[in-house]
């Protein structure tokens, strides 16, 4: 193990900051416990902050059967009816003790020798995972690493402005921001961020998500921290957004996925959810007060948002994503317990099936932005809307001291939250099956004109469609999306042959039932429609077809 460690260290990024957390996660809790404190008391008196607290708690944990929650169903109950009875020093007592508890539950953790186990041992198993090739192959394979690596790099392409981060994860604070499409997404940024040369981060994580034996080991000890979506009270927000704070106030490389949850229509996010995001901010705030001696600390780094693109040929949840979509549609459902990531059989098939193909996940790192989402050159200067440099700090000063100013703050996190959207727009790249998806689904509208979308999906229709004429679409497409300025991933900037064959391939492979399929007599037929809405909602969301 030790060799593995220092094997996976040895490199540009070898003193990276999470290898320092270990020894600082106590002061990180301390910390984070104590501001949190503060935060949550500037909200009112704390028996009302208590009551509230504990009337939240004792609402959700009445709906759980877990073991350990009904236990602490139970603490909340007996807090909540001791609370008239306690004085102020006493409730402040309690009100401390309950921040410091959430704390220590989302604190994450970071292990070097799981690191380096992880670095050395991810990419020959995926190698071998991705292996189409037949079981009497596989030995070849493990006697020739470097087979291994070639087939991973192929099946999963890392592009971008990684020269530019490389530079800049040197000396300021990376906060990658990706799309999110599957629970796949977090260790295949993981494995992303090793092939780019750039440091590992700390990211939030659906507590759900630690109930995996596996996948919660080493989440726990690879720098995840634990957000518990199914609380919603003001306690719990404030330590969420204290503990990113802090952690980026100390240099900690950071990743938020700001849509929230993953994107149930598969369309690329427009909206995104911006209060931990807005801690880039108000760190930064707190950079510039310690630069001018208003405030007292250690120095800050400059932090840097990275919209990251994850681009997935198929979605290993897409079928239940898109029929919860459909389901509640203009609704959020925040976790999803039961879908294609937590069945191993599922899971085992999609990574078998997908990665046969070529390209089949390209991750793009996008140009890097400053927090107020300006554009920044090769050194991390700010440059305005003509490329001109600007002075980020002018815009937090009051009255001569850098502040933070709610209102105002807000409305740059907007601005912000519109540069990262439009970052995703530019980066996205598109796949085989999002263009065959889209040049049917123009069929299906020409064949049911009037309905809605779910009469359409619904609606009886033996529909068969020319190959000739699908290959002519989809030349038409690739045409309007090079003139837009879009991306196109491996085989979708090929022919339309090349692009109708790698589709029909990548559908047949993995879903339940193909989107769309080839038929006995040569002509293409409609499958599933509510996948092929899926994979077709990629491009519809770029705002490309008329």
């Amino acid at each position: 193990m030790p060799a593995l460690y220092n094997a996976a260290v040895s490199n540009r990024n070898h003193d990276f900051p999470l290898l320092r957390f270990p020894r600082e996660r106590s002061a990180i809790v301390k910390e984070t416990a104590e501001r949190a404190l503060q935060a949550v008391l500037l909200r009112g008196a704390p028996e009302y902050i208590l009551n509230d607290t504990c009337l939240h708690e004792i609402r959700r944990l009445s709906e759980s059967s877990a073991q350990e929650e009904v236990k602490s169903l139970g603490e909340w109950k007996r807090l909540w009816r001791h609370l008239g009875g306690l004085e102020r020093p006493a409730l402040l007592d309690q009100l401390a003790k309950v921040v410091h508890g959430f704390t220590e539950d989302v604190a994450g953790g970071f292990s070097p020798p799981v690191y380096g186990v992880a670095t050395q041992l991810l990419p020959p198993v995926l190698g071998l995972l991705l292996t189409p090739e037949s079981v009497r192959d596989i030995a070849s394979h493990v006697v020739q690493p470097s087979k291994l690596l070639a087939l991973l790099h192929e099946r999963l392409q890392v592009e971008g402005a990684l020269l530019q981060l490389q530079r800049l994860a040197r000396r300021a604070t990376l906060v990658c921001v990706p799309t999110h499409l599957s629970n796949l997404d977090s260790p295949v940024m993981g494995y992303a961020l090793q092939r780019a040369d750039l440091p590992p981060t700390t990211y939030g994580a659906g507590k759900n998500l630690f109930t995996n034996p596996v996948l919660g080991f080493f989440m726990r000890n690879l720098g995840a921290y634990r957000v518990d979506r199914r609380i919603r009270h003001d306690v719990y927000k404030d330590v969420l957004k204290t503990y990113s704070q802090v952690i980026l106030e100390r240099g900690y490389h950071s990743m938020f996925f700001p849509g929230g949850t993953r994107s149930r229509s598969g369309r690329v996010e427009h909206h995104l959810k911006l209060g931990l995001l807005g801690t880039t901010l108000s760190a930064t705030v707190e950079r510039y007060r310690r630069i001018t001696g208003a405030a007292s600390g250690p120095p800050i780094p400059p932090i840097y948002i990275v919209p990251v693109t994850i681009n997935m040929q198929l979605v290993l949840e897409a079928e239940t994503l898109i029929a919860d979509y459909l389901r509640e549609t203009g609704k959020s459902r925040f976790i999803i317990d039961d879908d294609e990531s937590t069945q191993l059989k599922r899971m085992v098939q999609f990574v078998r099936s997908t990665v046969t193909h070529a390209g089949a996940v390209v991750i793009r790192f996008g140009a890097p932005l400053d927090v107020l989402g300006n554009p920044v050159d090769e050194e991390g200067h700010s440059l305005g809307p003509h490329g001109q440099p600007i002075d980020l700090a002018r815009y937090f000063w009051v009255r001569g001291v850098p502040q933070i100013v709610p209102q105002r703050d807000a409305e740059y996190m907007n601005d912000t939250g519109l540069a990262i959207t439009r970052g995703y727009r530019r980066d996205t790249v598109l796949m085989p099956t999002h263009l065959l998806a889209s040049v049917a689904w123009r069929y299906l509208d020409v064949a049911l004109p009037g309905l809605d979308l779910y009469r359409r999906l619904r609606q009886p229709l033996d529909l068969a469609l020319e190959e000739g004429a699908v290959l002519a679409d989809i030349e038409k497409l690739q045409e309007r999306l090079r003139a837009r300025g879009h991306l196109l991933g491996p085989h979708a900037r090929g022919s339309a042959r090349e692009v109708l064959e790698a589709a029909l391939s990548a559908f047949a492979s993995y879903h339940s039932e193909p989107a769309i399929l080839r038929t006995a007599d040569g002509k293409l037929a409609l499958g599933d429609r509510q996948i092929l809405y899926y994979y077709q909602n990629r491009i519809d969301s770029l705002g490309v077809l008329p």
